[in-house]
């Protein structure tokens, strides 16, 4: 039976900054595309099934879907697999799986369900015994799968994000001394064969862009010299609500999804988005608070995961928007256009509260 109490200990102040962030992320789409049947208007729907979900997660028991996260990530690599064959492309990236009424990309789920393996892993190891590469291998491996078919699509974000989840982990898990010498020495020793073996054609031509915009101003850097111009141009306090010249002529490609900070610096300029930061640091802080007192290894080891890759997204986003750092196509989380990330964050949500609102089950 389900405990509604339980949502009585919901942090107010937390799901306040979450309904306005995503409320900016509305409005930011009205001022592109206002009307019936317009993004915003989508993206308001996804917002409300994303609130269902985040209510729902938080009144189940997180350990559930601890004890079947191996068959979640197994279906989460099968759709995978058949993104890659039957999936539907997009602006040369093939992400997505047409279900009639949305489109799903598992890429996004997979964060959070790989999250739950890592920490179910991780929480079942001997704290007192320091890890060496043997167990550490188990956990490369699921994440290295996924993390390949990923990069395939391509989505080398996405990818990235996997790892960062893994290498958080590992970092706050107790390895041997001589395991991090190794793994340092080994990924210097690699480097080079990363640029040769692990990036495309596609991904080089991404980051000669970044070390060279000028070179590349009319084609792949186009993009990112839009959005700077955007973003330049909404000065202190911005163009206005709905009078953004560039937002508005759609000069910037995937101004929607991927590159929507643009719109909102060049409208509401460097209060605007500072205002906007703000809301995310301060969310972040919630979090930490959210979940310091986890009561469990899993809660802690499943907290610190979706954490990671919360954080990493919006920073990586942030620094790829503004031009420092290569175009690797990551969301904004709660801002971006997007079914599936928006239901994929607000379900992460969802989690860190049950790891919050249960803790006192365990005491």
């Amino acid at each position: 039976m389900i405990d509604l109490t339980i949502l009585k200990k919901m942090n107010i102040p937390f799901l306040f900054i979450i309904i306005i962030i995503s409320s900016f992320g509305i409005l930011n789409l009205y001022s592109l595309q206002s009307g019936a049947g317009s993004l915003y208007m989508i993206q308001s729907f996804w917002f409300m099934l994303g609130a269902f979900v985040l209510v729902a997660l938080t009144l189940t028991d997180y350990r559930v879907f601890s004890d079947l996260s191996i068959t979640l990530y197994i279906l989460n690599v099968l759709f995978l697999v058949f993104v890659l064959k039957f999936g539907v492309t997009r602006n040369f990236s093939t992400r997505w799986i047409n279900l009639g009424f949305f489109l799903f990309q598992p890429s996004e789920s997979m964060k959070l369900v790989l999250a739950f393996v890592l920490a179910n892993y991780f929480s079942s190891l001997d704290e007192d015994k320091a890890i060496g590469f043997k167990k550490l291998a188990y956990p490369f491996i699921l994440t290295l799968i996924p993390a390949f078919l990923i990069k395939k699509q391509p989505d080398l974000g996405s990818a990235a994000l996997l790892f960062v989840e893994f290498g958080v982990l590992m970092f706050m898990a107790k390895i041997k001394l001589r395991v991090w010498g190794t793994i340092v020495i080994t990924i210097v020793v690699l480097l080079p064969l990363f640029w040769f073996f692990v990036l495309n054609g596609y991904h080089k031509k991404r980051i000669d862009a970044f070390m060279n915009p000028e070179k590349f101003a009319k084609t792949i850097a186009y993009q990112t010299i839009q959005a700077k111009f955007a973003i330049g141009s909404g000065k202190l306090k911005g163009k206005g609500f709905n009078k953004g010249p560039i937002s508005k002529g759609k000069f910037v490609p995937e101004q929607e999804t991927d590159f929507a900070f643009s719109v909102w610096a060049e409208e509401f300029g460097f209060i605007g988005s500072t205002f906007l930061i703000s809301l995310y640091i301060i969310l972040i802080l919630f979090l930490f608070f959210l979940v310091k007192d986890s009561s469990d290894m899993l809660g802690f080891y499943l907290s610190i995961s979706i954490i990671s890759y919360f954080v990493f997204q919006i920073l990586l986003n942030l620094l790829m928007v503004t031009g420092m750092f290569p175009v690797i196509g990551v969301p904004l989380p709660l801002f971006s256009y997007g079914g599936t990330n928006m239901l994929v964050t607000m379900g992460s949500l969802g989690v860190l509260f049950s790891i919050y609102v249960k803790r006192e089950s365990f005491d």
